[in-house]
């Protein structure tokens, strides 16, 4: 059987001011062409930004909400063992970023750094994966099959029903 994947938000504020450096800090650790999200066994998707949500009106003031650092994750399943891996492959630049979030206990200490995630971790009801107990080489041979199947129908366009299904059972067949 496949391993399961799991969806996994964490949603931390920024401390007051440190919004630029938490952006500086990603940029700096988790370039596209070398994320330290590639580093983890199971990382199926993965994203780290800041979120600047849009300033909203109260009682006749502007007011500008917090900034927050988004980690969003589908991963194989459980997501605290992923999260295990992520801490142990990427201590670092884990630090570099979330080091700008409010009570952020750093890598180090692994309990402290798992109470932390727990604290501001979203419930999610779904994955993005849109077979979430598929492994890769399960999609990888489903992709194969779609482009099997497309190359079969290019190939019999135009054959008479009784040709068709002659060449549908020999094709199965190979």
């Amino acid at each position: 059987m496949a391993a399961a994947t799991e969806a996994l938000v964490v949603l931390a504020r920024v401390r007051t001011g440190e919004a630029d450096a938490a952006r500086a800090a990603i940029a700096a650790h988790w370039p596209a062409a070398a994320s330290p999200f590639a580093l983890v066994a199971g990382t199926h998707l993965a994203r780290l930004q800041v979120l600047t949500p849009p300033a909203r009106r109260l009682r006749g003031r502007r007011r500008t909400p917090a900034e927050h650092v988004l980690l969003a994750a589908d991963a194989d399943a459980p997501a605290a063992a992923w999260l295990e891996r992520l801490r142990a492959a990427a201590p670092g630049p884990l630090d570099a970023v979330l080091g700008h979030c409010a009570f952020y206990p750093g890598t180090t200490e692994r309990a402290a750094f798992a109470r932390w995630i727990a604290a501001n971790r979203l419930d999610v009801g779904f994955s993005v994966i849109g077979s979430p107990g598929a492994t890769t080489a399960d999609v990888r041979a489903a992709l194969g099959l779609r482009d099997e199947i497309a190359a079969f129908a290019e190939r019999t366009q135009g054959l008479d029903p009784t040709a068709l299904r002659t060449a549908w059972r020999d094709w199965r067949a190979a």
